[in-house]
């Protein structure tokens, strides 16, 4: 009788070898079954090619015609291919015109829909009429002049999965490696088995004579307690390996959630460490300081390679080891319209405030706080010489009327005349500058009324005369008759003109003309402001929009003019969900434009 661990052993041996048996079959499946799919996707090229080669003949040059062979068969016959189930030429009711097929098939031609373009051209499974024959199907136009004559149907047998002679030597192949490890896997896991054997047997035997031998029975059981001292050892080990697995993944999932914290932040974050290599680097740093945020990491700042005034800002602020806060800035790239801001911030132990682990940079882009201040200043310059010089004219004026009672008729007049301009001109000022800044805190609410766009025009236009401004000018108002009411903010529209009209008799030229007019289209209203004066240069279109900008031609200087009136015509236009446009030329005119959609527009656009 062989020993049980013989038998163990040939089991062992006959379940290799039925495993290696089912993956050599499970990888030939999986084989067979790619090369059926490519097989499909061979086949769905072909036919979409063929399809569409077909489809560039003429119907004439498709359709069988007396003495002349079938050119459906002659093309097909050079495509050559052994799946080929049949190919139609139908009119665009689906009656076949010209047909080839393969023997023993007779095609099932349904119609296509011939008021669908988008399911002309497709392919699909189509009935064969045959038990166990499928067939898939690809269609095509054919079309003249852009109308559809008729369809081009070509139909394959579709691959199916199936092992064939030519495909044997291939599966023979890949089996025999597979066949050939099981002699060889069964050999060493014989080899590995015998020791393990040899000490069952020896065990077994020594089991045996336990019953009358203490000693033997003393050495079983300390051998017993070792095996199970030893297997509680691994138990313990697995436990431990378990641990600092998990304590492993907690770190490395707290360490992922802080640095992708830390990648949200707006601000450019650079982490040192006590030595002052870098750690840590956000993707915001790289554009900051011009670098590759990789290029920082394991470096300490003298190998950045950064530009040398760069360095020299941030050198003081990872040297310091005093637990003060460091703050310093440098333009990027030499630019001084950028300006980036960095701070330095100590980073101590949690638990004890006295050990630092490192140095945190904070880099922001002030460059907006810097511009803010640089308008901020420049605004108030600004405003400031628009007001003195009214002001000093109006206290010169005024000084003339009080210390010189017998003034002439004539001078006292031109007196009181430039005390009112003066002072108009800083009303306006004040005005402008008041009402910008009710727009832009928000306050200011478009009060909508139906108004006839007629009557505001030619207000505005009389204003304009009125004020003397104008003088010398011809002024003109042409808004058709039939131009029915809108719905605008009176008040803040006729701000804008006046602004607009303004400047238009501002920078005219002498004896020259402004027109006021109006016109209607299907969506929109335009109101248009055209004059005759010296123009805009070409550079200065882009800008003239700016709060404060003033061309630097000599001609519009020497005119006067603060800057707020375009500005602050935009915003009423654009708070009116409307358009402006300037077009230009200089000493040539120009021509403002104020867009507005009807009501029934911002309706459907709502």
């Amino acid at each position: 009788m062989p020993p049980p661990h013989s038998s163990s052993t040939d089991r062992a041996g006959l379940f290799v070898l039925c495993a290696c048996i089912v993956a050599a079959l499970l990888i030939a499946y999986l084989s067979v079954r790619h090369q059926t799919g490519e097989q499909s996707r061979e086949q769905q090229e072909q036919g979409t090619r063929l399809v569409k080669a077909l489809t560039a003949i003429p119907m004439d040059g498709l359709s069988p015609s007396p003495g002349r062979p079938n050119p459906l068969a002659a093309v097909l016959r050079a495509h050559g291919s052994a799946n080929l189930a049949y190919g139609v030429v139908t009119d665009a009711h689906g009656s076949i015109l010209a047909e080839v097929t393969a023997p023993g098939l007779v095609p099932v031609i349904t119609p296509l829909a011939a008021d669908r373009p988008a399911d002309w051209f497709g392919h699909g499974p189509v009935d064969s009429g045959v038990a166990g024959l499928e067939l898939t199907e690809f269609h095509g136009p054919l079309l003249r002049d852009g109308h559809l004559e008729g369809f081009v149907r070509i139909a394959f047998r579709s691959p199916s999965m199936a092992f064939s002679n030519t495909q044997l030597p291939f599966l023979a192949g890949l089996a025999l490696p597979v066949l050939l490890l099981v002699p060889v896997f069964f050999l060493l896991l014989r080899s590995q088995l015998r020791p393990l054997q040899a000490l069952s047997s020896r065990m077994e035997n020594l089991a045996s004579h336990t019953g009358t031998d203490t000693a033997a029975r003393d050495v079983v059981s300390r051998f017993a307690r070792f095996l199970d001292a030893t297997e509680q050892r691994i138990r313990e080990l697995e436990a431990t390996r378990s641990d600092s697995e998990t304590s492993v993944k907690l770190l490395g999932y707290k360490k992922e959630k802080v640095e992708s914290a830390l990648e949200t932040l707006p601000e450019g974050v650079l982490v040192l460490d006590e030595s002052g290599v870098a750690v840590f680097a956000n993707a915001k740093v790289g554009p900051l300081l011009g670098v590759e945020p990789a290029s920082l990491l394991q470096k300490e700042p003298a190998g950045w390679a950064l530009a040398p005034d760069i360095l020299g800002v941030l050198a003081p602020l990872v040297s310091g080891h005093s637990p003060a806060h460091h703050t310093a800035s440098y333009p990027p790239g030499g630019d001084d319209n950028r300006r980036v801001s960095v701070w330095a911030l100590p980073l101590f132990a949690p638990r004890d405030a006295t050990r630092r682990l490192g140095t945190l940079l904070v880099l922001r882009e002030t460059t907006d706080q810097l511009l803010a201040a640089r308008a901020r200043d420049e605004f108030i310059a600004h405003v400031a010489h628009e007001l003195k010089t009214p002001l000093a004219n109006i206290s010169l004026y005024g000084e003339l009327l009080r210390d010189e009672p017998e003034l002439a008729e004539e001078t006292r007049v031109d007196a009181i005349n430039t005390l009112c301009d003066e002072a108009e001109r800083a009303a306006t000022l004040i005005n402008n500058l008041l009402n910008i800044s009710r727009i832009e805190a928000g306050s200011i609410v478009i009060d909508r009324q139906w108004a006839r766009l007629g009557d505001l025009l030619n207000d505005c236009m009389a204003h304009l005369a009125n004020s003397g401004c104008a003088q010398g000018l011809q002024l003109r108002v042409d808004v058709p008759a039939e131009l029915p009411p809108v719905e605008l903010d009176k008040d803040l529209l006729r701000i804008a003109l006046n602004n607009l009209l303004t400047n238009a008799a501002k920078y005219n030229k002498a004896g020259g003309e402004i027109i006021l007019s109006a016109e209607e289209s299907d969506e929109r209203i335009v109101i248009a402001v055209q004059d005759s004066g010296i123009g805009i240069p070409a550079a200065d279109l882009e800008r003239i929009f700016d709060k404060f900008y003033r061309s630097a031609d000599q001609e519009a200087v020497s005119r006067g003019g603060h800057g707020l009136g375009l500005y602050l015509a935009r915003q009423i236009v654009e708070m009116h969900q409307g358009q402006i446009n300037v077009v230009s030329q200089p000493n040539q005119g120009t021509r403002v434009s104020l867009s507005f959609r009807k009501p029934h527009v911002l309706l459907r656009a709502a």
